[in-house]
């Protein structure tokens, strides 16, 4: 066994180590948990160790959500994909293991953990730009590809987590240099999550620092800061809802629009084809209206490498992609049509694009677009197959059908995607087999697979700890429960290694720290 103070830096090095690979991957996420573990199996003390681990309240509240899946195995009829689920999410019991048997961190040491971890998400921005902007050979179609680490989603939820953070670190800094790096580093980020379309990240950072302001800011801050923040977020909410609003109708017909007329015969006098029973349209104008397919597709195949009937990059079929774009100009859908384009816009049509005024660079206002199209698809009642919204909209549909049949226990912690499997075919889903996935909501996942009870044990596992430690927890534990919580109503953040060491990594470091106290000064340790 080595001296107890170098224990104690295999432990920082560790932990710090896992604070910052969990941003950049499978295997930079696993060697530090691997450290850790052995680091804590060779310093023995295992006496002392247990005796920290069972007089500790927290801790046996923390390890209730892993020992929950244990007993789902009980029922389960899938054994091996349990068993694999056990083992991703081991962290849920690792990391509680070896943080609560271990003395917490001094007050140095937990700022010098966070400022390695604001490092980190710094540099993997920075690295998934450079894919995005195409400084890699790496061609980026849908945005979500520039994640190259982890999920979009999941990655938006680490950025999200810390702007709050530097702003915090900002009002408690005092050097002006370091105030300077916060504001460029949170502006940087902030520009990030809009180029890359980080719409989860963006409506859980408005949400929570709406919350945070509202319900701790307003009674500790400066009066002035606090009504200055208060106006800049209601100014920030009536914008986004005024957009979001605006923006429900930008596929509908607009009468007053020359292009909306119907057209008998093109300038080569051959006839055009309607459907006027469509009132979908792009920039206002008709999609379905004024074709002549012949030409269409004769001219297209000329200009371009992938042909009429074949697929655009983003899996679309290309006569539709271009028919969208044509109508977002005004064009009619034939020869003239094509060939009043730009071979830049021949190329963004083969990337997907539907509308020459949004593009991949389009940030936000892109996703919102794409959103928006889904839903109008799917209220016509087509295939919702590779649309973020839609698809969601068809997992908690059949969630919630296996829940009504497994209500009091659920299925079993491995019998999840079986049941979801056996639910889309009686209820004859369109989701194409490859797109028939699991819940997307963490606590409808709880729920089909462990039932109500296991939904009710999963809310006192995620409340009661901040219940009993509130006067002692730190002021970032706020900001990561809320979005942590926002995040589990679209993703099921738990069923993946990233968002299960996102979650359990905070959650732990936090209420670890904070159980240690015996006093309720923790938040001004840092």
């Amino acid at each position: 066994m080595l001296p107890a103070i170098w224990h104690r830096y295999i432990f920082l090095f560790g932990i710090i180590g896992l604070a910052c690979g969990m941003l950049f991957g499978t295997v930079p996420t696993s060697i530090p948990q691997i450290i850790l573990a052995a680091n804590w199996l060779l310093e023995k003390n295992f006496s002392e160790k247990i005796y920290r681990l069972k007089t500790n309240k927290i801790f046996l509240t923390i390890i209730t959500l892993y020992l929950l899946h244990i007993i789902g195995m009980l029922y389960t009829e899938n054994t091996q994909q349990g068993l694999n689920d056990l083992r991703n999410k081991l962290p849920l019991l690792s990391l509680p293991i070896i943080l609560f048997s271990t003395q917490p961190l001094t007050s140095k040491e937990f700022k010098l953990l966070f400022n390695f971890f604001f490092l980190s998400v710094l540099v993997s921005t920075v690295c998934c730009y450079f894919v995005y902007a195409g400084y890699t050979k790496k061609i980026i179609i849908d945005v979500r590809n520039a994640s190259v680490f982890m999920s979009h989603i999941r990655f938006s939820l680490f950025i999200a987590f810390t702007i709050i953070a530097l702003a915090y670190y900002f009002m408690k800094e005092n050097k002006l240099i370091l105030k300077l790096l916060y504001i460029i580093t949170s502006c940087w980020l902030l520009y990030f999550m809009y180029k890359l379309e980080m719409a989860t990240g963006f409506l859980c950072l408005l949400i929570t620092t709406g919350i945070l302001v509202s319900s701790l800011g307003l009674k500790r801050l400066n009066k002035t800061i606090a009504l200055g923040l208060g106006i800049v977020l209601v100014v920030s909410f009536g914008l986004v809802i005024n957009r979001g609003v605006s923006g429900l109708k930008m596929f509908e017909p607009l009468p007053a629009s020359a292009s909306n007329q119907i057209l008998e015969k093109n300038i080569n006098g051959r006839g055009f084809y309607h459907d006027t029973r469509s009132k979908v349209a792009e920039n206002g104008n008709l999609i379905f209206i004024n074709i002549n397919s012949f030409e269409l597709e004769k001219e297209w195949n000329e200009r371009s490498a992938i042909k009429f009937n074949e697929l655009d990059r983003k899996g679309n079929e290309v006569k539709f992609t271009a028919l969208r774009f044509l109508a977002s100009k005004g064009l009619t859908k034939d020869s003239l049509g094509i060939a009043s384009l730009s071979q830049t816009e021949i190329t963004a049509i083969e990337n997907g694009n539907t509308n020459y005024k949004y593009n991949i660079n389009s940030g936000l206002i892109s996703k919102w677009r794409g959103l928006v199209w889904e839903y109008a698809k799917y209220k016509r009642g087509e295939n919702p197959s590779g649309h973020t919204l839609t698809m969601r909209l068809e997992f908690w549909k059949n969630a919630t059908y296996i829940i009504y049949m497994n209500p009091v226990f659920g299925v079993g912690t491995g019998d999840i995607q079986d049941a979801f499997n056996a639910m889309y075919d009686q209820t004859k889903s369109k989701l194409d087999p490859v797109w028939r996935l699991r819940c997307h909501n963490q606590y409808l996942a709880i729920t089909v697979a462990f039932g109500m009870l296991g939904l009710l044990l999963f809310l006192f596992y995620l409340f009661y700890p901040a219940i009993i430690l509130r006067k002692k927890l730190h002021y970032l534990y706020w900001p990561f429960l809320i979005i942590a919580l926002l995040s589990f109503v679209t993703e099921d953040t738990l069923e993946t290694q990233a968002g299960v060491t996102f979650f359990i990594f905070f959650q732990v470091l936090f209420l670890w720290l904070a159980s240690f106290q015996t006093n309720t000064d923790l938040r001004n340790q840092d």
